[in-house]
């Protein structure tokens, strides 16, 4: 097992098991690395913190060292020095690297030798934090005369930015301009997520794409550890364990436009396996409209969600779009009148006007008690982003039931079966009864592209006759051909299919009497819903989409 600052520490008696653990799980839901989560918990002094990475690396360290006079390590800029906490000094025929994070290190010396053309020999010493800040502020002061304001500026820039990477231009390290062309590509194709795996034939990058993973890049497997420890250091993730699951985050700036990423690392077989996922700010614009509801739906959904209390609920599997509908309903009750909150796990997109808080369990900012706390701030509107267990499904109820309108999501396959889960989940029926507003469970198929799109008439002999219940009569479909601006694939972007329940008294009285999942469906259906699969089949009757593609992602029974 690789040595950690936390598991070295607790070997050498530093923490206890218990803090260790703590921490462990504070760095899992937050996504920094050892040193951070031992400062941020103040587990550990800065000279204990030292000690350990003496024992760990076998750098010697130095209480109070300076900065020579000759102009070496000026060729250096704040931004530079400041990212990696390091500081490159000349040492006779050698530069030595001053560091309070000797996990940074991994670029240090490209970095040096592109700067000054040193091609020398390097040695390495260790700092607290504390006095690398000192001898940075050393470094940086003004000498005298006017304050520059423009490089005041430039720092207030710095501050402001620190964990935001630029890819725009072009780097040094081929590394470095192999992880920014990717990311570039993928940011400007609106890629959703990028899976780095680790092959024997090589690290395979693929991009998700309207939902569909498609492969991108095949490279040698002897890049695959510096490209994944390059994402793992922009990610502020531990590069020096590959034996571990890490989560982290990161911001980039391509030509002005800020996205985040949310990164995640597992170790696998032949290394380690990256998934990124793409949030691009910029792109989202949250409106009922984008939702893909039928206009009756939509008119429902408007009235719906305005109700002064009550409880919605958005179900589906993962990657259905869940949160792109609950942001929409959030969007449009944000007016000035209205006081939002969400709690969610994590926060993916910002949303002006409304409080967003981010579950943090290894702080005790869990859905339960942050809910608790954020009923108590006078609000009218709460979006709990996940209801997993009985207590958090409990308060959410209580909050519907007392002058509230909650928002939430479900991990449930239909509408129906909704109901009965908050029932086992242990909330009394004619609790739900009185509270439960609407179930909306959903998908998302990919839409027909727009510039290739072509009408056709469905075979004599198609298996989707007997779904369309059309016996022999002429039915006018839609595909796409493929071209150029969907990559020759006759798709381009997505839209939600839906089921979308309304509770209603008779729903209620089945629920009392310990009704089925299939008799709900049915008064559910009595009552206007459209199941799931048939939502599909009309947008693809009307061009939306096609049959091939609701067959995918609901699947049809009778085919």
């Amino acid at each position: 097992m690789a040595n950690t600052l936390l598991l070295k520490a607790y070997e050498i008696g530093y923490i206890t098991k218990e803090q260790r653990e703590k921490a462990e799980r504070y760095k899992k839901e937050t996504g920094v690395n050892d040193e951070t989560a031992v400062r941020e918990m103040k587990l550990m002094s800065e000279d204990m913190v030292l000690d350990v990475y003496v024992v760990i690396y076998s750098y010697p360290k130095e209480q109070e060292p300076e900065i020579p006079d000759d102009n070496f390590t000026k060729q250096f800029t704040y931004k530079q020095l400041t990212r990696y906490s390091f500081i490159p000094v000349k040492d006779g025929n050698s530069v030595k690297i001053m560091t309070s994070q000797p996990a940074e290190l991994l670029y240090a010396e490209d970095l040096i030798r592109d700067v000054t053309g040193f091609k020398g020999n390097f040695k390495y010493s260790l700092i607290t934090q504390s006095v690398f800040n000192s001898l940075i502020s050393e470094l940086f002061k003004e000498t005298g005369g006017n304050v520059d304001t423009s490089e005041l500026e430039e720092l207030g820039d710095e501050f402001s930015s620190a964990n935001i990477y630029d890819i725009s231009e072009s780097d040094s390290s081929v590394v470095v301009n192999l992880v920014n062309k990717i990311l570039r590509e993928a940011v400007e194709n609106k890629i959703s997520d990028i899976h780095f795996e680790p092959q024997e034939t090589g690290l395979y990058v693929r991009f998700r794409e309207d939902g569909t993973l498609k492969k991108q890049y095949i490279l040698p497997m002897n890049v695959s550890r510096q490209l994944v420890n390059r994402i793992k250091t922009m990610s502020n993730l531990d590069v020096n364990n590959n034996k571990i699951i890490q989560d982290g985050n990161a911001r980039l700036d391509t030509f002005g436009k800020v996205v985040d990423l949310r990164v995640s690392v597992i170790p696998a077989v032949n290394g380690e396996n990256l998934v990124i996922r793409i949030l691009d700010q910029n792109k989202m614009s949250f409106d009922v409209s984008m939702l893909g509801f039928s206009s009756d739906n939509e008119e429902k959904f408007l009235k719906l969600i305005k109700r002064p209390q009550g409880i919605i609920l958005l179900t589906g599997p993962t990657g259905s779009g869940k949160s792109t509908s609950l942001y929409a309903a959030l969007s449009a009750l944000n007016t000035d009148d209205r006081c939002i909150i969400t709690f969610e796990d994590p926060v993916e997109y910002r949303i002006p006007g409304i409080v967003q808080v981010q579950i943090n369990p290894a702080m005790d900012v869990t859905f339960p008690q942050a809910l608790k706390s954020g009923l108590r701030q006078d609000i009218e509107v709460a979006l709990v982003g996940e209801i997993r267990d009985e207590e958090t499904a409990s308060i959410a109820f209580d909050a519907a039931n007392t002058g509230h309108m909650v928002f939430s999501t479900l991990h449930t396959n239909s509408a129906a079966s909704s109901i009965l889960r908050l029932v086992k989940m242990g909330i009394e029926p004619y609790v739900v009864s009185r509270t439960l507003v609407a179930v909306i469970n959903q998908r998302l198929a990919k839409r027909i592209c727009p510039y290739c799109k072509t009408e056709y008439m469905l075979e004599p002999d198609s298996p989707y006759r007997k779904v369309l219940n059309c016996g022999d009569a002429p039915v006018k479909l839609y595909r796409g051909t493929g071209c150029k601006k969907c990559n020759d694939e006759g798709y381009k972007g997505r839209v939600a299919i839906q089921e979308f329940l309304v509770f209603n008294d008779e729903i209620g009285d089945l629920l009392d009497r310990g009704a089925t999942t299939y008799e709900i469906e049915q008064a559910a259906i009595r009552n206007g819903m459209k199941k799931i699969h048939q939502d599909g089949i009309e947008k693809a009757l009307a061009g939306i989409t096609t049959l091939d593609e609701i067959h995918r992602t609901v699947f049809f029974d009778d085919i």
